[in-house]
């Protein structure tokens, strides 16, 4: 009878780039082979806008910072695309639905003109 051997002891060590990053974005697609999708951020740079009285907010503009690229062989992305609806789905269980980009248009589309929401 073999004996069971212990599980490998596993050392977690964070890169010297690592950094967390809330993400306006993600661009991307699939090709042969893989996914690929670049994550970015959007930032607000008011200066411009902001050294007007009252402030102009046709000098607003917006700052896209493209943070990285994730590469995921098809089954990699299959494996985040499950994590990530069970995820959905325990989220949805907690707080209530997370409405799609298509609900909030259509809610938009239903209130009176000249209410901002």
């Amino acid at each position: 009878m073999a004996q069971k051997r212990p599980p490998p002891k596993i050392v977690v060590e964070r890169d010297e780039n690592y950094k967390a990053i809330i993400q306006s974005g993600i661009y991307g697609g699939h090709r042969p082979g893989f996914f690929e999708w670049v994550v970015y951020t959007d930032e607000m740079v008011a200066d411009d806008s902001l050294s007007t009285v009252p402030p102009d907010p046709t000098k607003m503009t917006i700052k896209r910072t493209l943070q990285f690229t994730l590469i995921a062989t098809p089954f990699e992305a299959k494996g985040m695309a499950s994590w990530l609806t069970h995820h959905i789905g325990e989220y949805e269980k907690t707080f209530g639905k997370i409405p799609t980009p298509e609900d909030l248009g259509k809610k938009a589309k239903e209130l009176p003109s000249g209410i901002i929401t």
